[in-house]
């Protein structure tokens, strides 16, 4: 059973676009059936073919349908289990064209940069995706149910960009508060880590977080 490195890796990173609705438009069927049948390759993701085979499904379907948001947002996990940061980045841009106010999309734009070895556009993304989350939590009520994944997201975003100390100040916010154990856990995990240490914890096996 794979342990789906693709969660620890993007750590938080959802498909919740920060105070952006897209325009919903109806997606081409043929495009949706070969991404379902991609999706049902994640249970061998750790198979570096069955892997392969679902990127080449993905590319079928948003061939077909190139604004085909989930075809392309689904091929990163792929991509991360192969190691291919460079076509993985490639598709976030392609994300951040068809979403160009959400958050979660420089985030993880922002890691795979770090990745690659270009901290210049990393540092350049997660800027982005800072100012993004902050400006939405500024008039977001501590009550919404998104609000705890947006500060998460900020105390990793400051993390990366080297701000550890408002980070942690966020995340003890965040622990203070929070009654679910899990979520306790994961967040005191990452507590007083700096950039490195953070990219350590999402890449090791035994680090998990659900959201």
């Amino acid at each position: 059973m794979t342990n789906f490195k693709f969660i620890t890796t993007f750590l938080l990173i959802t498909l919740y676009s920060c105070g952006q609705k897209p325009a919903k438009y109806k997606v081409d069927p043929a495009a949706v059936e070969l991404n379902n049948k991609a999706m049902t390759l994640v249970a061998f993701i750790d198979n570096a073919d069955s892997s392969n085979k679902a990127i080449s499904l993905l590319d079928k379907a948003t061939t077909i349908d190139s604004n085909y948001f989930l075809g392309h947002y689904n091929k990163l996990m792929f991509f991360n289990q192969l190691k291919q940061f460079d076509k993985a980045v490639l598709t976030i841009n392609k994300l951040i064209q068809l979403r160009p106010s959400a958050h979660d999309l420089y985030l993880t734009g922002g890691i795979l940069y770090e990745r690659i070895g270009d901290t210049v556009s990393s540092k350049a993304y997660l800027t982005k995706s800072l100012t993004i989350c902050s400006a939405v939590l500024d008039t977001m009520s501590v009550t919404n149910r998104d609000y705890e994944m947006l500060m998460s997201n900020k105390a990793t975003n400051l993390i990366m960009l080297d701000n550890q100390q408002k980070a942690n100040e966020i995340l003890k916010q965040l622990y203070d508060k929070q009654t679910d154990e899990e979520l306790k856990k994961n967040t005191l995990s990452m507590m007083n880590k700096n950039k490195k240490q953070l990219l350590e914890l999402w890449t090791s096996d035994q680090y998990s977080h659900q959201h």
